[in-house]
């Protein structure tokens, strides 16, 4: 009597492709996790660029096995980030499905991060540098010579600290236009150039 079991046959291709971008998807929704978005909506960005037509919500809950509510929130921020748009229904009268795609111009997914998101994070830490400087030069003069020196101390580096932040923002202003960064400005500002 033969106890081995008995092999399974092996993936059909559309079993392997569905595995695949099973795979995939789940490796962009960590990758958004890691870039403080929900992963939800890179999974769902995945799923609609590996797709070769537009799909509706219900083959998107199908292929990423998110949950409707889910599915759509998701498309709903990915519609205000511009990755994922609506495209041309399918079907007609009562019948007719929404159907989305994704922007597959992957640079312009990142400048637009860039732009409406880490520039607006970079301009805030710039104001804050700003206003701890102006406080310190305010303040900084003192007829102790601890306490002007202290000062002086922390001018100097508020001051490298808003330089590096400057530069820094032309560097992403830079990338988020032209996908190019030249970093020797931001070379000399950390060697204290």
């Amino acid at each position: 009597m033969n106890s081995d079991p008995i092999p399974s046959p092996p993936p059909t291709a559309a079993e392997a492709q569905a595995q695949a971008i099973a795979v995939v998807a789940e490796a962009i929704g960590e990758l958004m996790r890691f870039w403080n978005f929900k992963p939800s909506m890179g999974r769902i960005w995945t799923v609609l660029y590996l797709s070769q037509e537009p799909l509706d919500a219900e083959d998107i809950e199908r292929i990423s096995g998110l949950s409707a509510g889910n599915v759509s929130m998701s498309l709903h921020d990915l519609g205000q980030w511009g990755v994922v748009q609506r495209a041309p229904s399918s079907g007609t009268g009562t019948a007719k499905r929404r159907m989305y795609e994704a922007e597959t111009d992957i640079w312009k997914l990142v400048g637009r991060v860039f732009r409406d998101r880490e520039l607006r994070l970079i301009d805030q830490t710039i104001i804050q540098l700003q206003t701890a400087l102006s406080t310190l030069q305010e303040y900084g003069k003192s007829s102790n010579a601890s306490d002007m020196m202290r000062g002086r101390f922390l001018v100097t580096r508020v001051e490298r600290l808003l330089g590096l932040a400057r530069v820094g923002r032309r560097i992403v202003a830079h990338l988020s236009t032209t996908g190019n960064a030249d970093l020797g400005p931001l070379r000399e500002v950390l060697r204290g150039g």
